[in-house]
Order: C-alpha cells, then structure tokens, then sequence
C-alpha cells in the first residue's frame, strides 16, 4: 500500500477511535445524571423524620398500653355500675320499710286521727309531736 493510503487509514481510525472515545464519555455522563435525579428523588431519610418516626412508634406503644388501662377501667366501671344497682335496691327496701313504719306511726298517734273525748288525747299528742320531728330529722339526714 502506498504510504498516502495508510496515513490515510491511520488518521481515519484516529478519527473513529476519538468518536468512539467521545462517545463513550457523552454516554457515561448521561449515566451519572440519570443516577444523581435517581438519588434525589429518593433522598436519605432527614434526621428529623428519624426522630418522627420514633416518636411515633413510642405513641403506638403508648396507645396500646393505654387500650389496655382503658378496657381494666371500663369492667371497674361495669362491676361499680352493678354494685350500686344492688345498693339502691337495698336501700329502697330500707327506704320502704321507713315510711311504711312512718305511715304507721302516723295512724296510730296523729292527733286528727284520735278521738275528741279521749283520756290520753293529751299524751299521744305530746308523743307524735315529739317523735314526728325525730323522723322528719332521720328522713332529710337520707
């Protein structure tokens, strides 16, 4: 070959080789942009939202551990609400039998009640009014 031709050829494949080289570099960068708008859209968790995130799973736990109280102090309430059930029964009963011994007491001592002419009119007098303001004492005091 005549030595034009392969300085030619030289040259040309210098030429080729620097595209290629060019090439490959344009190709590359655009990899390391692709990979850096990757990184940022995905950024490390801030130090901040660490914290967040802790607090928030320390809550949780909290959360749990408050259910649980919450559900012990609602049968509290359940066994209270069914105890002073009983107790107000009882104490109606009680309640009962005091006016029931009221009434009673009333019939048998209440001056209307007793004849005009009788010899102890008096006395059951005296005693209903002396006990009646007893029982009106004992009645308010409930």
């Amino acid at each position: 070959m005549p030595s034009g031709v392969s300085d030619l050829l030289a040259i040309l494949a210098g030429v080729l080789l620097a595209l290629l080289l060019v090439g490959l570099l344009a190709l590359g960068m655009r990899l390391l942009r692709a990979a850096r708008q990757m990184l940022r859209r995905r950024p490390a968790v801030p130090p901040r939202l660490r914290l967040s995130a802790l607090r928030l799973g320390r809550a949780r736990a909290q959360a749990r551990a408050e259910g649980a109280r919450a559900a012990a102090l609602a049968e509290e309430v359940q066994r209270l609400r069914v105890e002073l059930r009983l107790l107000r029964a009882g104490s109606a009963a009680v309640d009962d039998r005091f006016l029931r011994a009221k009434r009673e007491f009333a019939r048998r001592f209440h001056p209307d009640k007793l004849p005009r002419g009788a010899p102890d009119r008096a006395i059951r007098s005296g005693i209903f009014r002396e006990f009646w303001a007893v029982l009106k004492r004992i009645e308010r005091g409930r």
